[in-house]
């Protein structure tokens, strides 16, 4: 089912990757429907300010309060994409997108960390621990929704690449 789901949006673009770099149109959110996002965050604002932008866009949330909640529901769920926090109660999101990311059954799955802080060491930090972008709180929703196409589409890639072999 999520492979037909990636299909689809590959279908739906253009090969010009370009046109995903450009702001998303209302339109272009049928290409998100279906998907799901694991929002990790400990704050209550975060993660309903995040779940209001994704679901009006057509996208399932999960949400977890910590890292620890973070890695077993991205085990027992499978998300889509993750978005992590950085500072959070017992396991911090570097810690959980490490484990994540090193992990056979969750490796797949592309985090994107979403920080308070503007420490480009952080941004270095969560990129060599596995994460597969960064972002800045307050999260631009435009910035958001081309991120995830991007990695969309770079997932479709690797699907046919697999299935060209």
């Amino acid at each position: 089912m999520k492979n037909i789901l990636f299909m689809n949006f590959f279908n739906r673009q253009k090969a010009d990757t370009a046109a995903l770099s450009a702001s998303p149109k209302m339109a272009d959110f049928e290409v998100f429907k279906g998907l799901t996002v694991l929002i990790v965050d400990d704050s209550r604002t975060q993660l309903y300010a995040m779940e209001k932008i994704l679901n009006a866009a057509g996208i399932l949330t999960i949400t977890a309060e910590n890292g620890k909640q973070g890695i077993l529901m991205a085990r027992h769920k499978r998300p889509d994409f993750i978005l992590m926090d950085i500072v959070m109660p017992e396991i911090n999101g570097f810690q959980a997108t490490r484990y994540l990311s090193r992990h056979d059954d969750t490796a797949h799955i592309p985090i994107i960390i979403i920080s308070g802080s503007n420490q480009e060491s952080d941004k270095a930090w969560g990129l060599k621990l596995g994460a597969r972008d960064f972002m800045h709180k307050p999260v631009n929703k435009d910035e958001l929704f081309t991120k995830l196409g991007l990695l969309m589409n770079e997932r479709v890639q690797a699907e046919r690449a697999k299935h060209a072999s």
